[in-house]
């Protein structure tokens, strides 16, 4: 298993780590470093004084995210773990090229810790950065044809797909216009008897409203007839006591009148104007 060290205080640093199935130490005596296949250091200059080949991440003004990604990244540069499958836009091959640029750097940074004269430390960086961009050219021709292969089997894929949704479509379509077919001719019957129902219904109102005038009608007639009936009878009651009246009194008109009483209680009523004459 990848072993990896954390400097003092950055535990966080150790738990995550640990999370992506690395085994992860706090770091107790920088002489012990070289026991690691990764080192998370503050600062980089604090182990200036220790000459070694294992790499160094800062983790001094950087986010928990960015160190352990940069922890990853030079563990592929030393082989010590695979590269990651390409994702989230970035191709196969500008992550070999970025990993080839740190081991380039990664040599190049061993190189001048180790004691050597001017020329020679020239002769061999220049070697060693020759060797990698022959290496790095290979590996971009292959990440090239790879990513060739991917692009026309998903052309194919993506054709293929094409055609499936072409005929799914065309059967969707058939089966939409059998439905709407068969839907029709219920829908139709539906809608003729529903009007049949709508206009029985107004038939039965406008019954409704000739009953009822029908019946205030005749109601009126009754009334009327009643009323006739009343009349007559008022009349016929009114005759009646007017003929009774007319057999048993004898209404004069006498103008003005004296009238005498007698001894024996009677009344006399005579005219004013007769009276005077029989006075003469």
């Amino acid at each position: 298993m990848v072993k990896i060290a954390v400097e003092e205080p950055f535990t966080s640093v150790k738990e995550a780590l640990q999370k992506r199935g690395y085994e992860a130490e706090m770091l107790d005596d920088k002489t012990e470093a070289m026991d690691y296949d990764c080192v998370v250091v503050r600062d980089k200059e604090d182990l200036t004084d220790f000459h070694m080949n294992v790499p160094l991440v800062e983790a001094k003004g950087r986010t928990l995210e960015e160190i352990v990604d940069e922890v990853e990244e030079r563990l592929v540069r030393i082989g010590k773990i695979p590269a990651p499958p390409s994702s989230g836009g970035i191709t196969g091959s500008s992550f070999l090229k970025g990993a080839a640029t740190g081991a380039i750097v990664g040599a190049a940074a061993g190189l001048l810790l180790t004691p050597k004269s001017g020329k020679e430390m020239q002769a061999v960086v220049k070697e060693k950065t020759s060797d990698t961009k022959e290496k790095l050219g290979g590996v971009t021709e292959k990440a090239k044809g790879t990513v060739g292969q991917v692009k026309e089997k998903t052309s194919g894929v993506t054709d293929k797909a094409k055609g499936t949704l072409g005929q799914a479509k065309e059967k969707t379509s058939g089966v939409t216009s059998t439905v709407k077919e068969k839907v029709k001719g219920p829908v139709d019957n539906l809608k003729a008897k529903r009007q049949e129902m709508q206009e029985t219904k107004e038939l039965k109102k406008q019954e409704k409203v000739v009953k009822q005038e029908a019946k205030a009608e005749e109601k009126a007639q009754k009334e009327h007839e009643k009323a006739e009936k009343q009349a007559e009878k008022e009349i016929k009651k009114a005759e009646k006591e007017a003929s009774k009246d007319k057999g048993s009194i004898e209404v004069v008109e006498l103008g003005d009148a004296d009238v005498t009483t007698n001894a024996s209680g009677g009344a006399t009523i005579v005219s004013t104007e007769a009276n005077k004459n029989n006075k003469k």
